[in-house]
């Protein structure tokens, strides 16, 4: 009889976990790096917020105390054109260069008993005129207009009676002002500035300007005197029209 064996049955294997990675170790260049990186960020993001902070702080010139003082007036009478006798045909062109009253004159004085008729055709402030007129012996005849500075007058004439002549000029009566004025600029911001001051003629530039500088919290004297082109009444005043940080 064939004994029968038993046959032991394999037993299974205890569970073992999976080998761990083993942690990795930065190098030493690699940790110096990363320093170096973040130590350049925080340097730059200061920088860049003290570069904000700078830029904000602006001047802030401002005129105060203005007085401008009386003006000074220089009236003026003058020949602009004197072309003396004039023998028919006669013209004239003239163009101002300040602001008054302007006078066509033909001036018949020389003559004793002859009349003189004249027939003229004239261009002024972009309008043309033709007119005609008798200048008596003895006597002129006049023609005026009030115009601005630049203007132009021009024309031609012709004389009849005499000899065909007549004296012929262009009075000009102008009138010029001068006046003195000061002012303070003070400066409130938060950073020291240039300033130009500038004088206005009617809410207008003038030919008069100056460049200041003002501390931050400081105040600056400014004066000066300009010459205006006429004698009317005008507003003055005193204007900053550019600033920057000093």
């Amino acid at each position: 009889m064939v004994g029968q064996m038993e046959l032991s049955q394999p037993q299974p294997s205890g569970i073992y976990p999976p080998p761990q990675d083993k942690p990795r170790r930065f190098s030493r260049n690699a940790l110096i790096g990363i320093i170096i990186i973040i130590a350049t960020l925080l340097a730059a993001g200061g920088y860049g917020g003290n570069r904000i902070y700078q830029d904000s702080l602006q001047p802030n010139v401002q005129a105060t105390a203005v007085n401008i003082g009386t003006p000074s007036t220089s009236p003026s009478s003058s020949n602009a054109v004197n072309d003396g006798r004039v023998t028919s045909p006669g013209s004239f062109d003239y163009t101002t260069s300040l602001p008054g009253t302007y006078t066509l004159v033909w001036d018949n004085i020389f003559s004793v008993i002859t009349s003189k008729s004249v027939s003229v055709t004239y261009t002024v402030s972009g309008s043309t005129h033709s007119h005609s007129f008798t200048v008596q012996p003895g006597h002129n005849y006049e023609l005026s207009f009030n115009l601005g500075n630049g203007d132009r007058v021009y024309g031609n004439f012709a004389v009849s009676g005499g000899s065909n002549d007549v004296n012929f000029y262009i009075t000009a009566q102008t009138c010029t002002e001068t006046v003195s004025f000061s002012f303070t600029l003070v400066n409130p911001g938060s950073a020291n500035g240039f300033a130009t001051a500038r004088l206005l003629e009617d809410g207008k530039d003038t030919t008069w300007s100056n460049r200041y500088y003002v501390p931050q919290s400081g105040q600056v004297q400014g004066s000066g005197t300009i010459t205006l082109s006429d004698c009317a009444s005008h507003i003055l005043s005193v204007s900053i029209s550019t600033q920057g940080k000093a």
